[in-house]
């Protein structure tokens, strides 16, 4: 049947121009794809007669295809010398790579040697065994050798602690024979390499888990010591044992994983010089005492408060929340310091904050060092949780502060409270449109609630006041949806009243009665002043008529300003405070949304 969903459809331009070739190019590609052919042909039919006369059966469709496949590799290449694209070019360039381990040590799976390199690998042998066992693993397998070697057999042993640039990789090389005898080059060689499961210490998802909770360890042996780690051959004795590191293991959540002291003594020298570097360097950084060190346990899982917090921000938030993407671009802590004992009161903080701004909020008051005062109902114990990223270091440390909390910023959120007495004494004008909600004595420090949408149209907004107003808005059903989700644990009883429409409050619309009463009572409730106020019981019908004559953006403004007032009146005082705070956090925050933590780098 033909398809008539496709009728129809006109693809418009503008197009790319299109190169033009001329036709003496033509003619040389024809020429060139001519040579190609015959070249292929030349190599693939003597070949499709030898494997017919050595008994294969040329004719099945598996053969078929597999020589097909042959074919085009092989013109392919001819393409490429000709400096011409093929598709196979693609393929084999993704499946197919030659190794270089240093300068002078260029190998790859299928004995591929580059120009300049100084050995030819023939066959590559990987042992895999626990990390611990690396090292005498290795020792063994040249013993072993060394003995054959000593009863008169002909070849030679060179054992590569690693390469340039892997200094961690363990491996050893059997030399067969040489290129040229004489000169001794271009050994070829069988190369033995002893690793882990999944990688050495250099690399691979265990090998990172390893080096993780390895910084926990050595971070933790350094509080405990008191002193700088160091191991150097002239103080053996300052090493770090496996009885210690055992130790400090109990003093590690690392969840699910289960790396051993013998995993974390089994690394090289390089990654212990490493981790003693890191762990001078948290320990200066960071201070303090009576850490518990967190690597994938704890308020750390998958599936922790902190993890999970994230989740909850990030679900209910909207695209101009400007959450990101995923929790490693919020924080990329790698492993996390927590005070020991308050593990499960921070926990209890975390699961009830709902916005991102709230969440980034007490992250900066867990990280900071400086004791903040709070109005709210929630404290969060200062330095009490640390985030650090990690990045493998060479011989210096860098160590930073990413995302650093403001500290008078978050001061003054924790200061922020309710002041009715303010808001009602700024609530004074019959004219004005706007309600002011204060936070402290006068119209800076408050937000302002009115409509920003002109005369004839409604948006209704919360503009953040004084000095930190700027990006300071805040649209109207932003606002309810912000306090809706603010906290699981501990909801408002009531949320904020819906919006009230633009088009309900027109001079025509069937609801102005409504409206009109509506605003007369909340304005007998609250405004203090104001044209013909002091004789409201008198002049009720005057004063509705004078409500009628203002327009409709005017009643807009003023009814939803009020409403809010009376929501945010009925709160009890610790409600209402966490709500302008909530409030003042999300309209004053100019940051990207990233959390604060250190990082530790080279």
């Amino acid at each position: 049947m033909e398809d008539d969903s496709i009728k129809g459809i006109v693809v418009k331009g503008p197009w790319k121009r299109v190169k033009t070739i001329k036709k003496s190019q033509t003619e040389k590609i024809a020429h060139d794809m001519a040579f190609v052919e015959d070249v292929a042909e030349s190599v693939m039919i003597p070949m499709i007669h030898g494997l017919s006369e050595n008994g294969l059966d040329i004719k099945s469709d598996k053969f078929v295809a597999e020589i097909g496949f042959i074919n085009e590799v092989v013109r392919s290449i001819i393409f490429r010398h000709m400096k011409y694209p093929h598709p196979m070019h693609i393929l084999i360039d993704s499946v197919m790579s030659t190794k270089t381990e240093s300068i002078e040590d260029v190998y790859s799976k299928f004995d591929a040697e580059e120009e300049g390199s100084q050995k030819t690998v023939q066959v590559l042998l990987k042992i895999t065994v626990p990390q611990s066992a690396r090292l005498p693993t290795r020792d063994f397998v040249v013993e072993n050798l060394e003995q054959r070697l000593d009863r008169g057999e002909t070849f030679a042993l060179f054992v590569r602690p690693g390469t340039a640039t892997k200094p961690d990789k363990e491996q050893l090389d059997i030399i067969m024979r040489y290129g040229d005898p004489v000169n001794q080059k271009k050994p070829q060689v069988i190369r033995v390499i002893i690793k882990p499961p999944g990688g050495g210490s250099g690399g691979g998802a265990q090998a990172t888990t390893i080096q993780e909770v390895a910084q926990c360890v050595y971070g933790s042996i350094r509080y405990t010591r008191g002193k700088k780690l160091e191991c150097h051959p002239e103080k053996p004795e300052e090493c770090i044992t496996v009885l210690e590191i055992e130790e400090a293991l109990k003093n590690v959540d690392q969840g699910n994983d289960k790396i051993t002291a013998q995993d974390i003594d089994g690394m090289t020298a390089e990654w212990k010089e490493t981790l003693i570097l890191g762990a001078n360097t948290i320990e200066n950084g960071v201070g303090g005492s009576n850490w518990k060190w967190l690597r994938g346990g704890g308020l750390d899982a998958k599936t922790g408060a902190i993890a999970e917090a994230y989740k909850r921000v990030k679900k209910a938030s909207t695209t101009k929340d400007n959450v990101p993407a995923n929790e490693d671009k919020w924080n990329p802590a790698d492993i996390w310091m927590v005070q020991d004992g308050i593990e499960d009161d921070l926990k209890k903080l975390l699961d009830i904050e709902g916005t991102i701004d709230c969440l980034n909020n007490f992250l900066d008051l867990a990280f900071s060092k400086e004791r903040v005062n709070t109005k709210s109902e929630k404290v969060v114990p200062n330095r009490s949780l640390v985030g650090i990223s990690l990045k493998k270091l060479g011989t210096v440390a860098n160590w930073k502060i990413m995302n650093e909390p403001d500290v008078p910023y978050i001061k003054r959120a924790e200061s922020i409270v309710f002041d009715k007495t303010a808001t009602l004494n700024e609530l004074t004008s019959f004219s004005a449109m706007d309600v002011y909600f204060c936070y402290g004595s006068g119209r800076f420090k408050s937000f302002q609630a009115r409509n920003f949408g002109g005369t004839s149209s409604g948006q209704w907004q919360f503009e953040l006041k004084g000095e930190y107003a700027a990006q300071g808005k805040i649209k109207g059903e932003v606002m309810r949806k912000l306090l809706e989700k603010v906290d699981n644990a501990n909801p408002f009883k009531t949320l904020p009243p819906d919006e009230v429409p633009f088009d309900d409050c027109k001079i025509n619309s069937a609801k102005i009665n409504t409206i009109v009463d509506d605003l007369y009572v909340l304005m007998a409730k609250y405004v203090k002043g104001g044209k013909g106020f002091a004789k409201l019981k008198k002049d009720e019908e005057d004063m509705k008529t004078e409500i009628r004559n203002k327009d409709a953006s005017w009643r807009f403004s003023k009814l939803n300003g009020l409403k809010l007032l009376n929501w945010m009146d009925s709160l009890p005082n610790g409600q209402a405070n966490r709500a302008m705070k909530e409030l003042f956090l999300y309209a004053s925050s100019q940051t990207d949304k990233s959390s604060v933590h250190y990082k530790l780098s080279e």
